[in-house]
């Protein structure tokens, strides 16, 4: 997997006009990468989001309950993959699609497909790829996959996400000071 990419202009040190957010972001399609860092899966963060999604199964919170279920330890929410999914694009912002700063970008579709569960003890490794850009009602869109995977290199969940932005809009001190307070900035 590549992790160089040519986009044109080479690095961005100023503000870019929205043609050439766009001619950059289209020229960044294909880049991939396996994100630097690896996930560590573990019991605190899996019963912290099955607190936070309401799941009371003891597979969530009890590893003896997920043994005799037949998992090796205790079994991660589904939607604990998008953590770690928007920790791993942070590259993908930095690298290949430049020059939205810190403009709304927002997430309008999301597909998954999981093949196996995550559970604690195992330490995930992320490949992201950018998969699509186009235009359309003003709209930017771009298509991201994140490929999860465990330390043996079993395929654990499959994303495919849609995220909306217009790189023509100036940035709103305001609408970014409040996404601040909603999103997960600095997740972990």
């Amino acid at each position: 997997m590549s992790k160089d990419i040519d986009v044109p202009g080479g690095p961005v040190t100023e503000q870019l006009s929205p043609e050439e957010v766009a001619e950059r972001t289209r020229a960044a399609v294909g880049y991939n990468y396996e994100y630097d860092e690896k996930y560590y899966v573990s019991r605190e963060k899996v019963r912290e989001f099955a607190n936070a999604s309401q799941l009371t199964d003891p597979v969530h919170h009890d590893v003896e309950a997920a043994r005799a279920a037949g998992y090796a330890d205790i079994v991660a929410p589904p939607i604990m993959f998008s953590l770690i999914g928007i920790i791993a694009h942070r590259p993908l912002f930095e690298n290949a699609i430049v020059g939205y700063g810190r403009r709304p970008v927002v997430q309008s579709a999301q597909e998954v497909k999981f093949h196996a569960p995550i559970v604690a003890g195992m330490t995930l490794t992320t490949h992201v790829h950018f998969d699509a850009f186009r235009q359309a009602a003003g709209a930017d869109l771009i298509v991201t996959r994140n490929e999860i995977s465990d330390q043996d290199g079993n395929h654990l969940v499959t994303s495919w996400t849609t995220l909306a932005g217009r790189s023509g809009e100036d940035e709103d001190a305001a609408f970014v000071g409040a996404m601040e307070k909603v999103m997960m900035y600095g997740a972990s």
